[in-house]
């Protein structure tokens, strides 16, 4: 019985001490934030660039005809 107590303890120790998983999510995190950034840049730009690029559509159009 105190063999298995052993083992149990060294697989505890090992699994508290692998930190293997903190670096996976701490790239989740980065990647998490940085995604929500370009989001809110991209809602925040999206009226201005759509009315830049409808400027040049009517500027297109108009020069076509």
């Amino acid at each position: 019985m105190t063999s298995f107590r052993l083992k149990t303890e060294d697989v505890l120790r090992a699994f508290a001490c692998d930190e293997s998983g903190a670096t996976a999510i701490e790239y989740a995190l980065i990647a998490t934030g940085i995604s929500v950034a370009i989001i809110v840049g991209f809602t925040h730009m999206g009226s201005s660039v759509k009315t830049l690029f409808n400027g040049i559509a009517a500027k297109v159009v108009a020069a076509i005809t």
